[in-house]
């Protein structure tokens, strides 16, 4: 299962869970791949789908992994990871490294959330790769062992 996909319960999707308060931070404009990739991550952490949204140029599309269909255009990116949190309300995104170069960058990230279920925080460790142009976000494709995920998260 994907780990940006709505959960086992089958919680809602869309934005429901993202705050509709405005954000108490700001997250400054990024002009290079490496902080739009740092930049989309924190918004995503914070929940916050302003601040994700301004990352995204309008045609930009996301795929959780090579080879599945796209997630395409700004707006349904933004949906979609409303989804995501709505899905894990107590996770976190945590950014632990960034390579970038021009407008490539690679994010290394850790998924964190605390379950009840298996009485300690699950870990998942993914990669996501951004592309930008004009300062905004045109593409991220994930990679992430998706067998590994399932069994930290649902079958432990």
């Amino acid at each position: 299962m994907d780990p940006t996909a709505p959960g086992p319960e089958g919680r809602s999707e869309g934005t429901a869970g993202y705050s509709s308060a405005p954000s108490q931070t700001s997250i400054p404009a990024a002009t290079d791949a490496a902080q739009l990739g740092r930049d989309f991550f924190l918004a995503l952490d914070r929940r916050d789908p302003r601040r994700l949204r301004a990352t995204l140029a309008d045609h930009a599309s996301f795929r959780a992994l090579p080879h599945q269909p796209p997630v395409r255009l700004a707006d349904d990116i933004v949906a979609y990871f409303g989804g995501v949190v709505s899905s894990y309300p107590l996770a976190r995104w945590e950014v632990s490294d960034v390579i970038g170069e021009g407008d490539r960058a690679v994010v290394q990230f850790l998924i964190r959330e605390p379950s009840d279920r298996w009485g300690r925080e699950v870990v998942s460790e993914q990669v996501a790769v951004v592309r930008t142009s004009q300062g905004q976000i045109v593409s991220i494709v994930g990679y992430y062992d998706s067998a590994e995920f399932r069994r930290a998260f649902w079958e432990e």
